[in-house]
């Protein structure tokens, strides 16, 4: 049973995808780029969502004994034998957090259609963590 720590991160994780998708409705690049509270919100979001994704990997990687890598990607492909072939697919995503952190605001919309188009996949990668926690 995941500890109080672990509970609080899946709980986060699935409140911050929510929240995520509500904002992001109807918000097109032109929106995206006119209105900086909803730029705001959207790249808050996904470092939010991202940097939970590997509280939960390194949450995963310590419950099963296993060291904790000294970058977000390699934590998150840490897991593939915890979690599967689903950390492939999240790895990646990394690089769309520290381009929203650091304002690089071109490619922060198309960061955006990112996370929107992979929220099956961030699911999917919960699920996996919740099963590998639960041991």
């Amino acid at each position: 049973m995941p500890d109080k720590k672990t509970e609080g991160l899946l709980a986060f994780i699935d409140e911050t995808i929510s929240y995520f998708l509500s904002k992001a409705e109807g918000v097109d690049r032109d929106v995206y780029f006119a209105d900086r509270d909803k730029r705001y919100i959207l790249d808050k979001s996904i470092n939010d969502i991202i940097l939970c994704l590997v509280d939960i990997a390194e949450e995963c990687l310590k419950k099963h004994n296993k060291s904790i890598p000294d970058t977000y990607r390699d934590t998150i492909l840490a897991c593939h034998e915890l979690l599967g072939g689903i950390v492939l697919k999240i790895a990646p995503l990394v690089k769309h957090r520290n381009e929203a952190v650091h304002q690089y605001l071109k490619v922060n919309w198309q960061n955006i259609v990112t996370i929107m188009d992979r929220v099956n996949d961030i699911r999917q990668f919960v699920v996996a963590a919740r099963k590998a926690l639960s041991l």
